[in-house]
């Protein structure tokens, strides 16, 4: 008689493992989500990739704010000055947008970094590209003042542009730039 309690409880225990079972697995299935796993997989590297435009965009915002504050920097403004402004301001903006997004790890931060880095250095290109979107969210005289301070296809760092390739836009003379050294516009009065 024992082994028949013993054989009717273990089939208890069964049942009861099997239906937990069952019940861990759609849960999971549920947690899962209708996507496939290596979906869930690119979640991480586009979060970096979001926080790299994250960075770009607080520059934006920056500058945006500052110029509203203060209008277009006069002729006699320290570039250095204004850069380490718009890269401070920046940088509280990628703050105050760490927590609200959830991206406070080390790689999210240096993904920022890069962007605010990528922005404060090059985003008058995109001024120069398409400067009639830039005049009506700034001003045409702001514009004005960011093409005449920089080069096209350049990076700009402490008042000096350092040129990437042909600003003229003409690929004509590329075999002819070869081997040279590349241009450096120093744009300081």
């Amino acid at each position: 008689m024992s082994q028949d309690v013993f054989a009717a409880r273990l089939a208890r225990l069964n049942s009861a493992h099997d239906q937990l079972k069952e019940e861990q697995v759609i849960a999971a299935q549920a947690e899962r989500g209708f996507f496939p796993e290596w979906v869930h997989n690119l979640g991480y590297p586009g979060s970096m990739l979001l926080a790299g435009v994250i960075g770009l965009l607080t520059v934006l915002m920056s500058r945006y704010v500052v110029f509203h504050l203060n209008g277009v920097p006069g002729a006699d403004a320290d570039a250095d000055l204004t850069m380490l402004i718009d890269g401070a301001l920046a940088a509280v903006i990628a703050f105050v947008l760490r927590t609200a997004l959830k991206m406070e790890s080390k790689e999210h931060l240096a993904c920022k970094a890069a962007g605010i880095w990528i922005g404060l250095t090059g985003m008058h290109n995109l001024v120069h590209a398409y400067p009639t979107i830039w005049e009506n969210a700034f001003s045409p005289e702001w514009v004005e003042y960011t093409t005449e301070l920089t080069e096209p296809k350049s990076f700009y760092v402490a008042g000096m542009s350092f040129v990437i390739g042909d600003s003229s836009g003409s690929n004509e003379d590329a075999g002819d730039l070869a081997g040279q050294p590349q241009e450096i516009k120093i744009n300081r009065p």
